[in-house]
């Protein structure tokens, strides 16, 4: 099996996949899409990386396309089915009091952030506040330790459902103050990955609600989003990135970044793929959620992974995987095959709901959306834990906002009405003239 005809084979499959349901955002599209992307640019040979093995390849292509198969079943649900929706009643009719107390909460919530990031700054070593916080982190997490913060730990996940909750119904000055609050939250957060998701999360909504999912109605929709990402991506590298023996200026460095990001997955998960021997795991990254659980009742004894795997020589550094990884490691390759068409199958489910305007399941497939996307660098399917916290957000959110909260009783005041004098006039005192 040749490098064109993987390239070929995926082809294919994206022209399938946008033919079945003319859009961009059908979940089969967007992996073979992205991964048509990463096999595009490492043949054409933009950065010296290690080859890619055909059997790796044939993982790829085989996951992509059961991948799709997930969701040409999917697409066999009755139509009926997908339209029943748990708050088909828009809740803004109803209360902006939620809205309103999320509002403050996440404007209250920037300045305690920024205060926990410059604490956070003063333990690492850089030219900048985010490159010290970054470097803090990162020294943190290969040392095995976790710098516990609530707001570390969820402020930029929360201001990032809040906006994305908001943008499913009124788009007022509450929703733009959100979205930039949950901007500036991922930018102090030192990651890429925030922004992503917001970003991507948002325009998925945007969208769907627009009925702008054909492919160039959506080129022409998402250009300055896109666009923004793109801009906010690369000024991160000078940001919190240590730069120095990188060559090429700025053109060079944010060249180097951007396409080992896209194409050292790939040949980090080739080394996997060789010598799986020598990436053992200690602890299960698939079955985190359920272990978990058990667990907390004491019925079995279990540590998470740690938050940064471990690096690998593609000639350059790198630690990410793509989503393949895990699931080969501890399912074998037949396992990993058949996970990706349960994936499938579940996100397009949720797409095709989505589709009938239900704010809950457009709120869920836009935080979603992040997963399939980051399919060729990481594993984002196996949180099962945030999926739910998402949807317990959603549905509570929407459950409130339905309510009428009149905690104090209404007094109305109403004007005083002159009565006319039903009695006839007086006659003035004596005698007329």
């Amino acid at each position: 099996m040749t490098l064109e005809f993987d390239l070929a084979a995926l082809f294919a499959l994206v022209l399938l996949n946008y033919w079945l349901w003319r859009s961009v955002l059908y979940p089969p599209f967007i992996f073979c899409f992205m991964w048509l992307f990463v096999l595009a640019t490492y043949r054409m040979n933009l950065i010296d990386v290690y080859p890619v093995h055909a059997n790796t390849l044939a993982i790829v292509i085989c996951g992509a396309a059961t991948f799709s198969l997930g969701g040409l079943f999917a697409s066999l649900t009755p139509r009926p089915l997908l339209r029943l929706h748990l708050f088909p009643e828009p809740p803004e009719k109803r209360t902006t009091l939620i809205r309103n107390v999320l509002t403050v909460a996440v404007l209250c919530g920037v300045p305690l952030f920024f205060y926990e990031v410059v604490k956070i700054s003063e333990q690492g070593v850089g030219a900048n506040l985010l490159m010290r916080a970054r470097a803090a982190e990162v020294e943190a997490a290969q040392n095995g330790q976790q710098i516990n913060s609530f707001l570390l730990d969820y402020f930029v996940i929360g201001s990032t459902f809040v906006a994305l909750i908001f943008a499913t119904g009124k788009r007022d000055w509450k929703f733009r103050v959100v979205v930039v609050c949950a901007f500036i939250g991922c930018v102090l957060s030192t990651g890429r990955t925030g922004l992503l998701l917001l970003i991507a999360g948002l325009c998925a909504v945007r969208l769907l609600r627009r009925h702008q999912e054909r492919f160039w109605q959506a080129l022409k929709s998402l250009r300055w989003p896109v666009m923004l990402f793109v801009a906010l991506y690369v000024a991160l590298i000078f940001t919190n990135k240590n730069t120095k023996g990188i060559g090429g200026g700025v053109s060079g460095i944010a060249s180097y970044y951007v396409l080992s990001y896209i194409v050292g997955p790939l040949a980090a998960f080739d080394a996997v793929v060789q010598a799986p021997g020598s990436f053992a795991l200690a602890t299960s990254h698939v079955f985190e959620f359920p272990l978990k659980i058990a667990a907390v009742f004491h019925l079995l004894s279990y540590t998470a992974p740690p938050k940064l795997d471990t690096f690998v020589q593609v000639p350059f550094a790198a630690n990410v995987y793509t989503v393949f990884k895990f699931y080969f490691l501890e399912l074998g390759v037949g396992g990993t095959i058949a996970i990706m068409f349960v994936f499938g199958l579940l996100h397009s489910l949720l797409y095709l709901k989505a589709q009938q305007k239900g704010r809950l399941s457009t709120f869920l497939y836009a935080y979603s959306i992040y997963a399939v996307i980051m399919v060729v660098f990481d594993d984002a399917y196996y949180d099962v834990g945030v999926y739910l916290r998402a949807f317990l957000f959603g549905a509570v959110y929407l459950a409130l906002c339905t309510w009428s909260f009149h905690w104090f009783p209404r007094i109305r005041f109403r004007p005083l009405r002159i009565l006319p004098n039903s009695r006839p006039d007086t006659p003035p005192l004596g005698n007329p003239s």
